[in-house]
């Protein structure tokens, strides 16, 4: 790489996410947000396609018995470690249609780019260049990683929000698919998020990293409350019978967490096919607890109509569900979901402040309070695609769930508390 193309590659600033004055307002969307209707967002999805290789749009609902919208969109040539088979649900046909055409999309240019390749130097030379960097540890590396300061890594920029400066971060935390680079982790989409707007994206993108966290605290500490399913509200409620009128028993359960914005999990087990693969679960993190819970159940009837048409590589890395029997895996459920307290779904504050800025606001601010300073974000599409696709990055926050040889220290510090781990010496 040239002098000349390092130096064109610079972050954005601050303004990019937080416009002066937002340009468009709030239209309600399903049960979200957004600064377009679906038909708006759905006619652009359109107008994309080519240009980001999706193929087809196949709607898969009638595959499952439960009738919960269910689509997904062909990308054959996504870079190899990404599916092919991107996904999307909704309480509706065109919600779900949607979502899914906007994942294809957000996965397209989360890919590296090849005009612009990231900077190969090490952590220690930075530093002595003066540039303002950060210290890969603070993205909780792997056990047993084999970085050093002088180890060599790709270096990407991104905008550090509260201060509005740049910092160059590894491309392995931006980028996916990337090389696993001294084995730190591996490139994964956390905190990748679409939007009609950057500063949609941006507060997508965060809800996601921050769901993340909450089911780590949640799944390692077995933290949460049972929700009673005769307490919710008539949309999640009416997803609720769905899955019970074929033979799918579901709970529903409100994660506690230090950042203070309500996250919601479901767990489905299909008592009529008794198969280990279907059970199945989904999350939803967002201000509005009717929000996250409506995502939470969608995305667990995504799970299952994954399961079923069979076509998504991420497949694979559930192998050890085939092979286990139902009865432990039904057993393994239990064992987590027993002996919770139970709460009614009023019990769940609504945050939410009726707009996108003002919840990217809160939500930046909760993250403050609980002790994660750093917030970090970088524009992914091309200046001439109608949307914003944007990585963001939190250090501290936790993905212990998807990874043990990664635990940070917000965990940790938890665990220790717990007696489920011991202090460090």
């Amino acid at each position: 790489m040239t002098t000349a193309a390092q130096a064109a590659v610079t972050s954005l600033p601050r303004g990019h996410w937080f416009p002066a004055a937002t340009a468009a307002p709030p239209t309600a969307c399903g049960t979200s947000l957004r600064t377009r209707t679906l038909e708006e967002t759905e006619a652009l999805a359109r107008a994309s396609m080519e240009r980001c290789g999706i193929t087809r749009i196949a709607d898969v609902t009638d595959l499952d018995v439960l009738g919960i919208p269910v689509f997904h969109t062909m990308r054959p040539a996504a870079a190899p470690g990404l599916n092919t088979v991107t996904s999307g649900k909704g309480a509706t046909a065109q919600a779900a249609r949607v979502s899914a055409l906007m994942e294809a999309i957000e996965r397209t240019w989360c890919e590296p780019p090849a005009h612009a390749p990231a900077r190969h130097t090490s952590y220690a030379q930075l530093r002595r260049e003066g540039v303002r960097v950060l210290d890969p540890r603070r993205l909780v590396p792997r056990r047993g990683h084999g970085w050093t300061e002088e180890a060599e890594l790709g270096w990407w920029p991104v905008r550090e929000l509260y201060t509005d400066t740049e910092v160059m971060v590894p491309a392995l935390s931006v980028f996916v698919p990337w090389p696993h680079e001294c084995g730190l982790f591996n490139s994964n989409t956390i905190g990748l998020a679409v939007g009609n707007s950057p500063q949609e994206a941006l507060l997508h993108g965060l809800l996601e990293a921050i769901e993340q966290d909450c089911t780590a605290f949640g799944e390692t500490l077995r933290r949460g409350s049972r929700i009673r399913l005769d307490s919710l509200p008539e949309l999640p409620a009416d997803l609720v019978d769905r899955f019970q009128r074929n033979g799918v028993r579901v709970q529903v359960f409100a994660y506690a967490n230090a950042v203070g914005v309500p996250t919601v999990f479901a767990t489905t087990d299909d008592t009529y096919a008794a198969d280990g693969m279907l059970i199945n679960g989904g999350a939803g993190c967002h201000p509005d607890p009717l929000v996250a819970v409506t995502r939470a159940l969608t995305e667990a009837a995504q799970s299952r109509l994954a399961v079923i048409n069979g076509a998504r590589e991420d497949l694979n890395g559930q192998a050890y569900r085939r092979h286990a029997s139902y009865l432990a895996m039904r057993e393994m459920l239990h064992a987590w979901s027993a002996d919770r307290d139970e709460i009614d779904f009023s019990g769940l504050a609504n945050t939410s402040t009726g707009s996108t800025a003002g919840d990217l606001d809160q939500v930046l601010h909760n993250l403050r309070e609980a002790g994660l300073p750093l917030v970090f974000a970088t524009e992914l599409a091309p200046d001439d695609l109608p949307f914003s696709v944007t990585k963001v990055i939190v250090p501290g926050l936790e993905v212990y769930h998807h990874d043990r040889a990664r635990l940070g220290v917000r965990l940790h510090r938890e665990m220790v508390r717990a007696k489920m781990a011991k202090g460090l010496v």
